[in-house]
């Protein structure tokens, strides 16, 4: 399995292109641009899905330009449907266009690989993580040495917490984590240093 970050927009949002062979998923297309496209037109890749990992502008906003460009379905939180729908939330004007909103546990198949979803509520409500070990995508949950802020609606501090000491930090410690912002990092460098329990929310 090979994953690729890509940093989109002003806000420099992680976007991921995972690939297996020829074919491959996108993870957080934060904003419009050409960066995934030519990525994936460069190693002739055949796109299979899209997955939000929450509903924050900086991670949907380039959602309905590759599905329109590829035809291809889109997965994201159930519990932050209030972010993508028609509502005051949502910060673009149009609904995200998603095909299947999912919850704890549910899998995502892509090819012999299964990825898990993580409900990881906190930075918003609906926040996910997906797992395929050892990979970890964390949106906006948990970063190098740091957390997602708690300062925006439905958000909760406790919460963020509860959802990476209780989930997160059981994974195995050579777990690759993948933020949504910031370098990638592991769960055994995060228990050993992001000392989150003594942080005020991040500015991410």
């Amino acid at each position: 399995m090979e994953i690729i970050g890509l940093k989109l927009g002003d806000i420099r949002s992680n976007a991921y292109v995972v690939s297996v062979g020829k074919e491959c998923f996108i993870i957080d297309p934060g904003f419009e641009s050409t960066v995934v496209i030519e990525y994936i037109k460069s190693r002739k890749l055949d796109p299979q899905f899209i997955y939000i990992t929450h509903g924050h502008h900086d991670h949907t906003g380039g959602v309905k330009q590759l599905k329109e460009l590829y035809h291809i379905p889109v997965y994201a939180p159930l519990k932050d449907k209030i972010w993508m729908g028609d509502t005051v939330y949502n910060y673009w004007p149009y609904e995200i266009p998603v095909d299947q909103y999912v919850v704890e546990n549910d899998v995502i198949e892509f090819g012999k690989q299964i990825f898990r979803v993580i409900e990881t509520p906190g930075h918003s409500q609906g926040s996910t993580a997906l797992y395929c070990a050892p990979h970890l995508f964390t949106g906006d949950t948990l970063f190098f040495e740091a957390i997602g802020r708690t300062d925006i609606p439905f958000a909760n501090l406790e919460l963020l917490k509860e959802s990476i000491q209780n989930k997160l930090l059981l994974l195995p410690d050579e777990t690759i984590v993948y933020p949504g912002h910031g370098k990638q990092t592991t769960i055994g460098h995060e228990k050993a240093f992001n000392y989150f329990e003594k942080l005020e929310a991040s500015t991410k």
